[in-house]
C-alpha cells in the first residue's frame, strides 16, 4: 500500500481492499528436454499432444495429468506444427474391456484421430496412435498407476509428404470428411509421383495441406493427400492479382490458414446503391464450398486468396486450378507470425513481431478491403494466436512469457496469465462443447469479462489442490466396491474434465502450463 493510500484510509477510517492476486496455472506438464514449439488438444479435450525442438512428440492424458506416450517423429528437427484430424470411428475401435454400461461414454471420448506433424526436417507425417489412446482410456487406474513406456516401439507414419520448411512457416490443414466417399483411383498423380497411396481415401473426401513452395519461399503449394496430388501450385505474386499489386514484394510466407466457406454470402458494400432495389442482390456473391487461404508475409502484409474457376487446358489434359487474390492489407510493421480464422468464418486475427493485434471482418468488404480493428499491445513479439471454438475470446502467446486474453468482439483485454519467465512459442484452446458453445457468438459479454477478472488466487489454489489430490476422484468413490460402478464413475469424471475450458501454452522453459478460464 502506498503512503498516500495509507493516509487516505486513516482519514476515512476504511481500509482499502487488497488487489486480487493473479491466477495460477492448474497444472504443469514436465517431461520435454527441449523448448516446446507446438501443441493441440484432441479426443474431446482429454488428451494433449506436444512437440519440441529436437523432434520429440509427447501425448499427455489430461485426466491422469501425465505423459502416456512419446516418440521422435522428426529426428534432430523441430516440430513446427501439430494437428489432430478426426476420422470416422469403425467397429474395430469399440473398447474390448469396458462394460456395456460404459461403452457409450467411453466411445464419446475415443473418437479416432490422426496426428499430423510438420517438422524442420522437410517432412509432414501422419500418425495413427488410436491403440495408445484406447489403452489409456480403458485403464481404470488413477494417476498413481505404473509409468508408461517412455519410448515408442517402431511407431511409423501411415503417410508422409516431403515439403519445404526453410522459413519456419507452419503447415495449414483443412480436412473434409466423406462418409460415403468412394476410393477410386487418382486421375493424375504427375505432380507428386513420389507419394505413396494415401490411407485417407476411406475417411476423407479432401485433405488439404498448404505449405511454402519447395523452390520459392514466397510462394505456396496446396496438396490434397487423399488422391494424392498437388492441387494448387506456386500461389503468390503473379499476373492474376489486382492491378497495382502484382509487383509488390511481400517477402517469405510466414503464416497460412486454410478454410472453406459454408454457403455464406460475402457482401461488397462498395457495390451497393441505395436507390436500386436489385443492387444488394448484385453485390452479394455466394461461394458455396469454395476454398480460401489467408496468408501472412514477411513484410507484415496479410492476403486472402480464393479458389477460382479452373482454367481451360489442352485437349486430353486436366484443368488447372488457380487461387485469386480477394484483398491484401498491411497492418503490421514487422513479419506476421500467427493467423487464425473463427469457426463461424466471420472474422480472422493476426499477430506478429510487432505489438499489433489485428482483426479482419470476413463477412463484408468496403471498397475491396475488409474492415480492420487494431489493438496496440504493451510489448512486442506474439508467437502464436488462437480463437476459441465459441468465437468469444482470443489467446496470444508472447515472447515475454505472458498469455494475453482478449474479447473477440472489441479486442478488449480481459486477462494476462503470468507464470513463464521465458518466451512462449505456442498456445491452444480446448474445444467448447455442448451447451457451452454458441455458433453465432460475436464476442465476450460483460458477464464473461467479470468471470475472468474474478479468477483470483483463491480460485487458482482450489484448482491446484484439485490436481494435487492425485487421483482426481471424489472421496465417496472409495466406498464403492463394484467394478462396473467404479469404471462408470471414472468415465463420468473424465467427461467432466473434458468439458473444462482449458488453455495450454509452451515455450523455452521445456514445460507446458495448463490453465482453466471461463
Amino acid at each position: 500500500m502506498t503512503t498516500e493510500s495509507h493516509r487516505h484510509s486513516q482519514s476515512t477510517g476504511v481500509a482499502s481492499a487488497p488487489a486480487p492476486a493473479p491466477p495460477l496455472p492448474s497444472f504443469l506438464f514436465r517431461g520435454h528436454d527441449a523448448p516446446i514449439h507446438s501443441l493441440e488438444f484432441f479426443a474431446s479435450n482429454t488428451f494433449l499432444v506436444t512437440g519440441d525442438e529436437t523432434g520429440w512428440i509427447y501425448v499427455w492424458d489430461i485426466w491422469k495429468r501425465r505423459q502416456i506416450y512419446k516418440w521422435q517423429g522428426h529426428p534432430s528437427a523441430s516440430v513446427l506444427a501439430l494437428k489432430a484430424i478426426s476420422i470416422q470411428p469403425s467397429k474395430s475401435s469399440t473398447p474390448r474391456t469396458a462394460t456395456k454400461k460404459c461403452q457409450a461414454q467411453l466411445m464419446a471420448l475415443q473418437d479416432p484421430v490422426y496426428i499430423v506433424s510438420h517438422g524442420r526436417d522437410n517432412e509432414i507425417h501422419v500418425w495413427d496412435i488410436n491403440d495408445i489412446l484406447q489403452k489409456s482410456l480403458e485403464s481404470s487406474s488413477s494417476t498413481n498407476s505404473a509409468a508408461p513406456s517412455s519410448k515408442s516401439q517402431n511407431l511409423a507414419p501411415v503417410f508422409s509428404l516431403p515439403v519445404n520448411a526453410v522459413n519456419f512457416c507452419k503447415m495449414s490443414i483443412l480436412a473434409i470428411d466423406a462418409p460415403l466417399f468412394s476410393s477410386s483411383a487418382s486421375e493424375n498423380k504427375g505432380d507428386v509421383q513420389e507419394l505413396k497411396e494415401s490411407p485417407l481415401r476411406k475417411t476423407h473426401q479432401h485433405f488439404y495441406i498448404a505449405v511454402p513452395s519447395p523452390t520459392t519461399p514466397t510462394l505456396i503449394d496446396i496438396y490434397d493427400i487423399v488422391k494424392p496430388e498437388r492441387k494448387f501450385a506456386s500461389i503468390g505474386v503473379d499476373a492474376s492479382m489486382p492491378q497495382g499489386t502484382g509487383e509488390k514484394k511481400w517477402g517469405s510466407v510466414m503464416a497460412i490458414q486454410l478454410f472453406q466457406t459454408r454457403k455464406q454470402a460475402i457482401v461488397d458494400l462498395s457495390a451497393l446503391e441505395l436507390n436500386d432495389d436489385t443492387s444488394t442482390t448484385a453485390a452479394t456473391h455466394d461461394h458455396p464450398d469454395t476454398l480460401h487461404m489467408l496468408v501472412g508475409y514477411e513484410d507484415g502484409s496479410v492476403c486472402l486468396f480464393q479458389e477460382s474457376a479452373p482454367l481451360p487446358s489442352a485437349q486430353g489434359q486436366k484443368q488447372k486450378h488457380k487461387m485469386q487474390v480477394l484483398w491484401t492489407i498491411k497492418c503490421h510493421r514487422e513479419p506476421v507470425l500467427g493467423l487464425d480464422v473463427s469457426s463461424d468464418l466471420r472474422f480472422a486475427v493476426s499477430c506478429g513481431s510487432d505489438n499489433v493485434l489485428a482483426k479482419y471482418d470476413l463477412s463484408n468488404r468496403v471498397q475491396g478491403v475488409p474492415e480492420v480493428l487494431k489493438e496496440a499491445l504493451k510489448s512486442n513479439g506474439i508467437a502464436d494466436i488462437k480463437i476459441r471454438s465459441d468465437n468469444k475470446i482470443i489467446g496470444l502467446a508472447g515472447w515475454d512469457g505472458r498469455i494475453r486474453i482478449f474479447s473477440a468482439k472489441a479486442l478488449k483485454p480481459l486477462a494476462v496469465l503470468k507464470h513463464h519467465r521465458e518466451g512462449l512459442y505456442c498456445l491452444g484452446f480446448a474445444q467448447i462443447r455442448g451447451l457451452d458453445q454458441s455458433a453465432n457468438a460475436e464476442g465476450a459479454t460483460a458477464n464473461d469479462q467479470n468471470k475472468v477478472e474474478a479468477c483470483t488466487e483463491k480460485d487458482s489454489a482450489s484448482a491446484l489442490r484439485e490436481v494435487d489430490d492425485g487421483d482426481g476422484l471424489d472421496k465417496d468413490s472409495g466406498d464403492e466396491s463394484d467394478e462396473d460402478s467404479d469404471s462408470e464413475y471414472i468415465l463420468q469424471d473424465r467427461l467432466q474434465w473434458s468439458r473444462r475450458h482449458w488453455i495450454a501454452a509452451g515455450g523455452k522453459e521445456n514445460r507446458i502450463s495448463l490453465w482453466e478460464i471461463y
